[in-house]
């Protein structure tokens, strides 16, 4: 088994992903006097491609596929345990916006953090193969 640095949340600050999916994010700009804030809101919804289960061994998460590649060490990946709670989340209806909002609920964390920190992930999963998109969320 093979600890998957890439996938854990908190390691490197970037989304490449957004570029990919053009359409799917929206530029919202919010302007209050001096104070213009520009906010991009992020209706991409993922869900898990293939069979695979998040188990607990040891105080950690360990993503295990159930058919396919079962002895394929390569194919075990350990989360962290926010990584584990955004898997679980990863269901196909919701997106992105949603996650970010109750990562940031449970853990108290910033929200310009958590996003770029999913987006990462995100991508990491995906070029893993593991999520694909799964459709639009209508606003």
């Amino acid at each position: 088994m093979r600890d998957r640095t890439a996938l854990e949340l908190g390691a490197k600050r970037a989304c490449g992903i957004a570029l990919e999916l053009p359409g799917a994010q929206t530029r919202v700009t919010m302007a209050g006097g001096s104070d213009t804030r520009e906010m991009i809101m992020d209706r991409r919804v993922f869900a898990h491609r293939g069979e695979f289960a998040l188990r607990q061994v040891g105080g950690e998460s360990i993503l295990v596929p159930i058919r396919n590649h079962v002895g394929d060490l390569d194919s075990v990946y350990v989360f962290t345990e926010v990584a584990a709670r955004i898997w679980t989340l990863l269901d196909g209806g919701r997106d992105v916006d949603s996650i970010v909002e109750v990562i940031c609920g449970e853990y108290d964390a910033d929200s310009a953090a958590v996003r770029a920190d999913l987006c990462e992930l995100l991508g990491s999963l995906e070029a893993a193969e593991l999520i694909g998109a799964a459709i639009e969320a209508r606003p």
